[in-house]
């Protein structure tokens, strides 16, 4: 059922049984190197490491070329019908490569081989010319919203001109490319068939991936459906306060929240209000951090994809209201993270190709300022909207965004909590695809991400053509 023959088998097995790799080696289109030579990999056993040499246009095949890095983390499953699992995670603009211990007990190895890869543009995969430090400073210093706007474009503008005297085409950084990209590695690896699992932004580029390549894709796992459309944008707006409403909902219905927390949504527009005129610094990213309200909107945002935000979220309120240096900035170590994780020039070019319009910052205007928590804005965000339109006028286009009648059995699961992907994003990916099954989630506890879901998971991989079992979510 699982179509891996003996044969692909055999040569995995020999691929990883090689001693050591050569990072200067002819080999086409693949480059195997020795994984101690990537920082943070040393004495890593049981994973092979490469690069995979792509066009920056695959329309143009012979242009101008970059490097997609790689790594196959070996299976556990010992079975000679093991498939792998290629890993698609969140953002655009995260790396995946930086830490191998994130993959060496990851339940997808239980399933079959696991292929990470660094998306082009990132980390190993010939990274943009970074803005993030840029923006981090922007953000940390004490600026309004309007301050924040100015100094942004000015620090886009320079960023672009650096990167175009490079010869970098920033509009070719996008999912289109990025799926063509996974396309060819597929073809080049000693696979026949392979499993998607992805997250967030890995959602897109998976359901985009099965769109062109459906025929080396065996199943597949969307974890937190997100859109390819250029309003995905401005969307972030109305799902952040549809989160923060489920949030005063979840604690008025809740003794504890309710006794400790009367009103939240009082309480989280007093907090974010009194920065207005009173910000306060914390030391956050080994840097002084001023807290304007702005950053408070854009550090709550990031504590909803937390587990436990039903708990941080209240108590981040609270510790503004109170001026708790020390809580801020427990709490705030996360989010602040999120900030330096990420090469936010890739982020930029996926993002302007396929989440905005010319209609994006004057929605976006207008939806923050209808709604209290946003008025002052979300740092970041509301700063690099209106500069987007130069960092490059590459646009999605009408074919691209067409996902329909996709036969790939596909597990897709949402989370009605979700900050960022509600549940309606579900419908167009069930719309999509022709054989799918729902798993949905409705709750902030850890568990999501604990042995259950994971099982779930991996016997879906396992036996996609079985139904899901789902007993274990059952609360006793």
């Amino acid at each position: 059922m699982f179509g891996h023959s003996y044969i692909i088998n055999i040569l995995a097995v020999l691929l990883f049984a090689v001693a050591s790799w050569s990072c200067d080696s002819e080999a086409d289109p693949i480059t195997y190197c020795d994984c101690s030579s990537w920082e943070n990999w040393k004495n890593k056993e049981d994973v092979q490491c490469g690069f995979l040499t792509v066009p920056e246009d695959h329309s143009k095949p012979m242009g101008k070329s970059i490097q997609i890095a790689f790594a196959i983390f070996k299976s556990k499953n010992k079975s000679a019908d093991a498939i792998p699992v290629i890993y698609l995670p969140a953002g655009p603009g995260g790396r995946t490569l930086d830490r191998p211990d994130r993959w060496e007990d990851h339940e997808a190895r239980q399933v079959g081989d696991l292929i990470v890869v660094e998306q082009r543009g990132i980390g190993l995969s010939s990274p943009l010319p970074d803005i993030s430090e840029t923006f981090i400073n922007i953000i940390a210093a004490d600026a309004s919203s309007e301050e924040e706007k100015e100094i942004t474009l000015k620090a886009m503008q320079d960023k672009v001109a650096e990167i175009k005297s490079l010869g970098i085409n920033l509009s070719k950084y996008n999912s289109t490319q990025n799926a063509k990209d996974l396309g060819t590695l597929m073809g080049a690896l000693p696979y026949e068939k392979y499993n998607i699992y992805g997250t967030y932004y890995g959602t897109k580029l998976g359901i985009m991936t099965m769109k062109y390549f459906t025929s080396k894709i065996h199943a597949a796992i969307l974890d937190k459906p997100t859109i390819l459309d250029n309003t995905a944008l401005e969307a972030r707006f109305p799902h952040l306060i549809r989160a923060f409403n489920r949030l005063y909902e979840q604690c008025a219905s809740d003794s504890a929240c309710s006794a400790a927390h009367p009103n939240l949504q009082a309480e989280t527009i007093e907090a974010i209000q009194s920065l207005k005129d009173n910000p306060f610094t914390v030391r956050l990213l080994d840097r002084d951090f001023t807290l304007n309200p702005q950053d408070a909107v854009f550090f709550i945002r990031y504590l909803f994809y937390k587990a436990d935000a039903f708990e941080t979220v209240p108590r981040f309120v609270h510790a503004i209201n109170v001026r708790d240096t020390t809580t801020i900035e427990e709490l705030g170590d996360f989010p602040a993270r999120m900030l330096k994780g990420a090469n936010n020039s890739t982020f930029f070019s996926f993002t302007a190709y396929e989440e905005y319009s010319d209609k994006t910052p004057s929605n976006v205007s207008a939806f923050m300022e209808s709604n209290p928590e946003l008025a002052e804005g979300v740092a970041w965000f509301q700063a690099f909207i209106p500069a987007l339109v130069q960092w490059h006028d590459g646009r999605v286009s009408q074919e691209e965004n067409t996902l329909e009648n996709i036969p790939i059995p596909t597990l897709i699961i949402t989370n009605d909590l979700d900050p960022l992907m509600p549940p309606h994003n579900t419908q167009l990916f069930e719309d999509a695809l022709l054989d799918n099954q729902v798993l949905r989630l409705n709750h902030y506890e850890e568990d999501y991400e604990g042995n259950c879901v994971s099982k779930i998971r991996t016997d879906f991989f396992l036996n996609c053509d079985g139904k899901i079992d789902t007993k274990c979510l059952e609360k006793s």
